[in-house]
């Protein structure tokens, strides 16, 4: 059977898990390096006449101060999306209510459940486009392309405002998360390095230095 040429792509990637067997367990994600940025959806929607340059993102921003706004004074937030609300955490291990104090609670991120409505639209697009397998270039290969890495660098570093992380570059590169780490890392290392690796608060960023080209 030839392999299917339209349709959403994916990748299929080895799981720490097992069957009965004993072999390794795959699983699927979509492309990997398959991403939109927000000023390309923007210059999509001028072109095809539907909205202005900088109206979407002035949307978003008064969104963004609003939903920020409700959800640091505990609310969860509803949208047509979904809901937002905060991920709370213990500092430490406590095990009686009683010895919880104000101090001992911290912010641990934000939480997205999508809508049914949301949801449900984008099922019924998925099964209408269907999806197709694409092969994921190793991570030897990828890395040995110069070219292909730093167009994946400045890719990153242009959609963060001059920092890179290695989720990031991941997402952007097809790398592993070793491989992207040891791309970044190597980047910041010899007389001339590109990067400059420090820690933000409990997150590790690459800062741009110098980029070539």
């Amino acid at each position: 059977m030839p392999r299917k040429t339209d349709g959403i792509p994916f990748e299929v990637h080895r799981s720490p898990s097992t069957d009965d067997n004993g072999n390794v367990v795959l699983y699927a994600t979509p492309q990997s390096n398959r991403i939109k940025e927000f000023k390309e959806i923007e210059g999509w929607l001028n072109a095809a006449n539907i909205m202005r340059v900088g109206a979407l993102q002035q949307s978003f921003d008064v969104f963004l101060d609003e939903c920020v706004r409700w959800m640091s004074q505990g609310y969860r937030v509803q949208t047509p999306l979904g809901a937002f609300s905060m991920k709370l955490g213990m500092k430490r291990k406590i095990t009686n209510p009683r010895q919880v104090r104000h101090d001992d609670v911290e912010f641990k991120g934000i939480d997205f459940r999508p809508s049914a409505e949301f949801t449900k639209l984008l099922k019924r697009k998925v099964e209408c486009e269907g999806f197709r397998y694409v092969h994921k270039a190793d991570s030897t290969t990828l890395m040995a392309n110069d070219g292909y890495m730093e167009e994946a660098l400045r890719k990153s570093i242009k959609a963060d405002g001059g920092y890179t992380t290695v989720s990031r570059f991941m997402m952007l590169s097809g790398l592993s998360k070793y491989s992207a780490t040891r791309k970044l890392d190597h980047w910041c290392a010899g007389d001339s390095p590109l990067l400059k690796r420090r820690k933000l608060g409990h997150s590790v960023i690459y800062e741009l230095l110098a980029l070539q080209g």
